[in-house]
């Protein structure tokens, strides 16, 4: 996709109608999750249409300064979602030897074990940690959950999730966020 103008306000709004229309009626098949204790509101972050993907963000993703978690919630192997979230820090490869290289380096990469609540159980997860970000997967209630937390993070032992019971309030967050940016607020 290649972003080549501006839409007027009422096209605009109208494609994100569309858009949070479709999220309503499937949010019901994908668990959202949300830290616990976050001074931030949190917001939708990504979706994927078709169900296999989405995402709360806390922080300022619109802004490259302070931190900014995202809480992915999947149908996939987190890991994979791990990989691909790290490889967009690493650059986006050009060709499948690069591809092989990057795949070498994500395996290469130090984890280790850690536990996260999430509505109030223990729950085990991967940690990859990095300068000033750290990335964690793994499973509960059958689908995969990925913390991308970036821009110097709060520590994985301040981090505990529940699950958002309603999608509405993360979509008010990112329209409201989203006029912001268009200078419509």
């Amino acid at each position: 996709m290649e972003i080549t103008g501006y839409l007027p306000p009422d096209e605009f709004w109208a494609m994100n109608d569309r858009m949070e229309r479709d999220i309503r009626e499937s949010a019901h098949r994908l668990p959202l999750f949300s830290l616990t204790d976050c001074d931030c509101t949190p917001m939708l972050g990504s979706w994927q249409l078709d169900g296999n993907e989405g995402s709360v963000v806390h922080g300022d993703a619109f802004s490259p300064t302070g931190p900014l978690v995202d809480v992915i919630t999947t149908n996939q192997d987190p890991q994979g979602t791990v990989r691909n979230r790290w490889r967009a820090s690493a650059g986006i490869p050009h060709n499948y030897e690069e591809l092989q290289q990057q795949n070498a380096t994500f395996n290469a990469l130090t984890s280790r074990r850690i536990t996260i609540i999430i509505d109030g159980a223990g729950t085990d997860f991967t940690l990859w940690p990095g300068t000033n970000s750290w990335l964690a997967a793994g499973t509960f209630g059958g689908f995969g959950i990925v913390i991308d937390a970036q821009r110097k993070p709060p520590s994985t032992e301040a981090v505990s999730l529940r699950r958002v019971p309603d999608v509405e309030p993360l979509l008010q967050a990112r329209r409201a966020a989203l006029k912001a940016i268009r200078g419509e607020a």
